[in-house]
């Protein structure tokens, strides 16, 4: 399964993440990957490509998934090593009443990738909606949210 970030990834923010007794942070990277790719479709894809295509005549959402080798290389990278240390803290925690420094370091990486993720959503995803293998300007899309303007 492909992922945003590897391993490598996760020891630019956590130098010893492999020295914590587990081989390869995999599982918790794929299961990462879902999560955000869900998120992305359920809080941009959807609304983006209405907005591209109000007619849905080639941005039909229903018809054309989301296809997570259309996001710009690197752009949701930071994204997936946040929720993986997420998942990965959440693995390496003590079960029971006592919080323990993995219990913390699980919250913070939750609050960084919270963070990350509102940030993203709020300026948009760089996606190749046109399969060319080239993003240009007009597919580097910033959300506009529609307002109402009453009389």
């Amino acid at each position: 399964m492909a992922t945003y970030c590897t391993d490598a990834d996760l020891v630019k923010y956590r130098p010893n993440i492999m020295e914590l007794g587990v081989e390869s942070w995999e599982t918790q990277r794929e299961e990462a990957y879902a999560m955000i790719n869900r998120v992305v479709i359920a809080r941009w894809y959807r609304k983006v490509a209405e907005d591209r295509d109000p007619h849905r005549l080639v941005y039909d959402y229903r018809v054309t998934e989301f296809d997570p080798d259309k996001v710009e290389d690197g752009y949701l990278t930071r994204l997936e090593v946040f929720k993986t240390l997420e998942l990965a803290y959440m693995y390496l925690k003590k079960e029971g009443a006592e919080a323990d420094g993995f219990e913390r370091l699980e919250e913070q990486f939750r609050r960084r990738y919270t963070e990350e993720l509102e940030m993203i959503l709020s300026v948009g995803i760089n996606y190749d909606w046109d399969g060319d293998d080239i993003i240009d300007d007009q597919e580097k899309y910033i959300y506009r949210t529609r307002r109402l303007v009453r009389g």
